[in-house]
């Protein structure tokens, strides 16, 4: 405007973007601005791409480490073992024997990426065949006592990240969690948001490794943290078999003292390694979680369960309950058939007398028998409203 208070029409002829019109006076149309050769509608597909990557948030970086746990891992490689007798397997039908219904899964691709992470199998597709590596076969139908133990740590260490760290913390102890998560980060390009996935796993693998060394009473560094005060390190001992021998776990939901803690060492640990499992009981868990949280999750993990109701045990049965409704076989001990409730005697129970001297021998016998036939029927060593439910599971 001017002094007086009149717009200022611009000169069109001087604004870039503008232009005239040769139309007689009256008639001219109103100034428009020309479209620009960068504008949205006159980009290629390319350069539409490329400028919505650069309004949009950058993509994040490809996963270095597993986003599953060693153990869960194994369960690709026991598949293609027990269910294609180790010869590879077209994913489609890999999918299904590990409880997936789709290869599209992202539950199943995770799982499969993760098994070849550890360098359990080759073959991560959608397509091509999934087979065995020479450590996955070690791991799942080992040769010698000692051929798991060794490829279950060739497993881990088969992942930069974990072996990395490993190496860093070596002889040491882990540091509070603030501490590790920044280290992780600054040391090791952990992404700041993966870093908590990134222990949870970490720490999770040294406990599985663990269980499988062979003197776990050794002495030896400790890898200790505030929330993690009984996790150990990394087993250096190549050979014994004092630690976990077996994949599956039997666990077992008994009473706590001292001559059931004999029972539980010298007939009951026997007797279900002699099934082929390996046995665990709630006193020897030193993961993280609450106590039900870890019990919970070894009744899960269990492939089998033994319960010795002797007693009438309040814990016994509310872990009991827990297993039932989890659609577990359990089997099923006692010194009176009067413990066992009316509607589970026709499952598989074996009674023991201790007044029979050879009383131990033979529910070591039994224990394994009906251990091994659960193993291999299971739905028989579950209760008939579950049965239906783990029929219709498998």
């Amino acid at each position: 405007m001017d002094d007086a208070g009149t717009p200022i029409v611009p000169n069109v002829e001087n604004v870039k973007g503008l232009k005239t019109s040769s139309e007689p006076a009256g008639k001219q149309r109103k100034p428009r601005l020309q479209k620009s050769a960068s504008s949205s509608t006159n980009l290629t597909s390319g350069e539409k791409s490329s400028s919505s990557k650069k309004a949009g948030k950058k993509a994040p970086p490809p996963w270095t480490f597993p986003k599953n746990t060693l153990e869960d891992s194994i369960k690709i490689a026991r598949a293609l073992e027990e269910q294609n007798a180790g010869n590879p397997m077209k994913p489609d039908m890999l999918s299904k024997a590990v409880g997936y219904n789709s290869t599209s899964d992202w539950r199943f691709l995770d799982l499969l990426r993760s098994a070849n992470q550890y360098q359990l199998v080759t073959g991560s597709g959608k397509i091509s065949p999934v087979s065995l590596t020479e450590i996955g076969q070690d791991v799942v139908a080992p040769s010698s006592p000692s051929a798991r133990p060794k490829a279950l740590q060739k497993a881990f260490r088969s992942v930069d990240d974990f072996r990395k760290v490993e190496e860093f913390y070596r002889g040491k102890k882990l540091p509070e969690d603030e501490f590790f998560e920044n280290t992780l980060f600054r040391e090791f390009s952990i992404p700041r948001e993966r870093v908590k996935n990134f222990i949870d796993i970490f720490t999770s693998n040294l406990n599985y490794l663990h269980a499988f060394q062979p003197d776990r009473t050794s002495p030896g560094p400790v890898v200790e943290s505030e929330l993690r005060p009984r996790e150990p390190d990394i087993p250096s001992h190549e050979d014994g078999n004092s630690g976990r021998q077996f994949l599956d776990t039997c666990f077992v939901m008994m009473p706590f003292g001292q001559w059931m803690d004999t029972y539980y060492r010298e007939i009951y640990v026997p007797a279900i390694r002699e099934a082929g499992l390996e046995p665990v009981r709630a006193d020897e868990l030193f993961s993280t979680g609450s106590v039900i949280e870890q019990i919970w999750e070894q009744i899960s993990r269990a492939k089998v369960l033994l319960a010795d109701l002797t007693g009438k045990n309040a814990n016994v049965f509310y872990e009991l309950g827990l297993a039932h409704a989890a659609n577990k076989p359990v089997v099923f001990t006692t010194g009176q058939l009067e413990d066992v409730p009316f509607d589970l005697r026709h499952l598989r129970v074996a009674i023991y007398d201790i007044h029979d001297p050879a009383w131990g021998d033979k529910l070591k016998v039994s224990l394994t028998t009906y251990l091994r036939a659960a193993k291999a029927e299971p739905a028989k060593s579950v209760p008939q409203p579950f049965r239906e439910q783990l029929a219709l599971a498998e």
